[in-house]
């Protein structure tokens, strides 16, 4: 049988645009193949399975949309830019939704009609797995150690992926497990907690019947593989048993959890045993180098075995906007990148210090600076004119990229799930659980984050308490669009952004935890002597660590350092950490407004069955 076309399937097996106009058509594969020659085959069968993966690089979906923009503000990171005095009506989507404040017309293609939006692009990607899964059971004899049963595993992991997406960003939805007829197009929102249970029934099938990395159909780690699934299981089980945020009556919201203590004890028992599952495995390590799990990401190093157990497929250098939205931010310098890149979401400058001096962690994931391009010079360099209020995230950076950033996709694939989110998950559910195990895996995650052996005890080894675990999160995964719904279904998410708003009055009071912090630093730059051909000067900068309080231009005259007031900085006339900063983290309560609404252009095409009932964004 002919291979076919992608693009072929993509139109053949789903041609629908949910919710986009009252004649919805929903068509089978027949108007090419019939259901049975696709779903008998294991080489058309990997056709339907990449055109689920084909939504992930669609416009208005995870592309430039979703993975992007959902996961900030927190108390590690934020979107600049906005103080008292804002006027709302000019800011983009992505700032609606970073500042709690999203309402049911947001632009930016949130409102789009027909498939062009995010809400219908995920469901597009939903509708193409419930077709492969229902095509597969009927046809494709899946079972263990086949072919047929492996796609199927990848269609139930990539069907829950989209639903838990789902509920991370708009709590309770319609749910389709099965294709659409014209009976079932309008249908009302179902309780998350039965689609959790469904997702995770269908991901503990999926363990079973999906090969572990590095076979023939799981040789990157773009691909979908057992322990990727096993991963998301965890991950969602963690979700499940904790805290969400729910309607109250109509014109409300609560955080509660829902769960009773006999299920969380079921939930946190299975992701303790999908994440053992990963670590018996023994295919993943911790990578020995903090920085090296990024550069080999920008590099588009899809080698199982390493860190990175899963990532979502961007094509390289034509889809995506990793680097362009989280990266460094960095001037065009014509041979890394031909755009301005980078900046759009910062680091809380009170974390920066936050950071164990001795972690490797820290200068690895946040910086006091940018890369611009020396008009006098005519080199690049890093810059901190923009003061304490400049600390950004270094995880991405341009340098490192593989192909030069042209536009405003760069093709780095986002990594979903990590080996050290592995071992810190089945440390939270062992401790939830009682147990004793998770104590060594937690801090093996602390002994790489310092340079030590990570299969010995160290000096830097310390409890594991739901504290400390919150904490070590924040210094593992910040900018990861992480941090976010780890502290949602810890029940903290408003009460961690309040504190950082307390840790920046106290950084720039230098009062608190912040009172060693130097309030000066001082600045020069060189050209490194091991790279003298690279166009760049590097800068040095004296007074970021706590306790280094020398007046450089006294105790080292001729060194060139240049002062700066740094956190008591000003902006114009203002402090940079103004209160007008500090206390427009946020327009309403994060608590409250942890969810999106459904878009209006949605509401008004569901046939009355769908609308807004958490008290705001009709």
């Amino acid at each position: 049988m002919k291979k076919m076309n992608i693009f072929k399937i993509i139109l053949g097996v789903i041609l629908f645009s949910l919710f986009s106009c009252n004649d919805m058509l929903v068509v089978s594969s027949k108007s090419l193949l019939s259901d049975d020659q696709v779903f008998n085959n294991p080489d058309s069968t990997k056709e339907a399975i990449s055109a689920i993966f084909d939504i992930i690089g669609q416009n208005n979906s995870y592309r430039n949309r979703l993975w992007l923009q959902m996961g900030t503000n927190t108390d590690t990171e934020y979107r600049p830019g906005w103080t008292s005095g804002t006027v709302l009506s000019s800011i983009k989507s992505d700032d609606y939704f970073s500042l709690y404040n999203a309402n049911s017309s947001v632009g930016d293609g949130y409102s789009n009609s027909g498939s062009d939006n995010p809400w219908n692009r995920i469901y597009q990607g939903i509708e193409r797995s419930n077709l492969a899964i229902a095509g597969i059971r009927k046809y494709g004899k899946p079972e263990a150690g086949n072919d047929m049963g492996h796609y199927l595993g990848v269609a139930l992991t990539m069907r829950a992926y989209f639903y838990y997406d789902l509920i991370k960003w708009w709590g309770d939805v319609p749910a389709w497990f099965d294709p659409m007829t014209a009976a079932t197009i309008y249908i009302p929102k179902t309780n998350r907690d039965t689609i959790y249970n469904h997702i995770i029934g269908d991901l503990q099938e999926a363990t079973a019947l999906l090969y572990s990395a590095n076979k023939p159909l799981t040789n990157m780690t773009t691909l979908v593989s057992k322990d990727a699934a096993r991963g998301l299981l965890a991950r969602i089980c963690l979700s499940a048993a904790g805290y969400s945020m729910r309607p109250l009556g109509t014109s409300d919201a609560q955080i509660v959890i829902t769960a009773t203590p006999a299920r969380q004890t079921e939930l946190y028992t299975i992701a303790r045993e999908a994440c053992r599952g990963i670590i018996n495995d023994g295919l993943y390590t911790l990578d020995s180098s903090f920085q090296d799990i990024f550069y080999q990401q920008c590099q588009d190093n899809q080698t199982p075995g390493g860190e990175t157990i899963w990532q979502l497929p961007y094509k390289m250098g034509t889809r995506g906007r990793m680097v362009y939205n989280l990266g460094l931010p960095r001037d065009p310098d014509g041979k890394n990148n031909t755009v301005t890149i980078g900046g759009q979401f910062q680091v809380m400058p009170s974390f920066y210090y936050d950071y164990d001096v001795n972690d490797t962690r820290r200068d690895v994931t946040v910086v006091p600076y940018k890369v611009q391009k020396n008009s006098v010079l005519g080199v690049m360099e890093q810059n901190v004119n923009a003061g304490i209020v400049g600390f950004n995230i270094a995880k991405w950076r341009a340098e490192w990229v593989k192909t030069p950033i042209t536009g405003t996709d760069d093709g780095v694939s986002p990594i979903i799930l990590r080996y050290a989110d592995v071992l810190l998950m089945f440390a939270e559910s062992d401790l939830f659980l009682g147990g004793t195990e998770g104590q060594n895996y937690f801090n093996m995650v602390r002994r790489r984050a310092f340079g030590q052996p990570i299969n010995a005890t160290s000096p830097y080894d310390i409890p594991l308490t739901l504290a400390n675990l919150q904490q070590e999160r924040a210094f593992e995964f910040c900018g990861e669009n992480i941090r976010k719904y780890d502290l949602e279904r810890w029940g903290m998410l408003k009460s961690a952004i309040d504190q950082a708003e307390n840790n920046l009055r106290a950084l720039r009071d230098g009062t608190g935890n912040y009172a060693n912090v130097p309030s000066t630093i001082y600045y020069k730059w060189s050209t490194p002597t091991s790279a003298p051909t690279t166009g760049e000067r590097v800068l040095t900068i004296y007074g970021l660590q706590r306790g280094e309080n020398d007046n450089k231009t006294v105790t080292d005259p001729t060194g060139g350092w240049t002062p700066k007031v740094w956190t008591q900085g000003l902006s114009g006339t203002s402090l940079m950490l103004s209160e007008g900063f500090i206390t427009n983290l946020y327009f309403n309560n994060p608590d409250t407004h942890q969810l999106l609404p459904i878009m209006h252009q949605i509401i008004s095409v569901s046939n009355g069955l769908l609308s807004n009932d958490y008290g705001y964004g009709n």
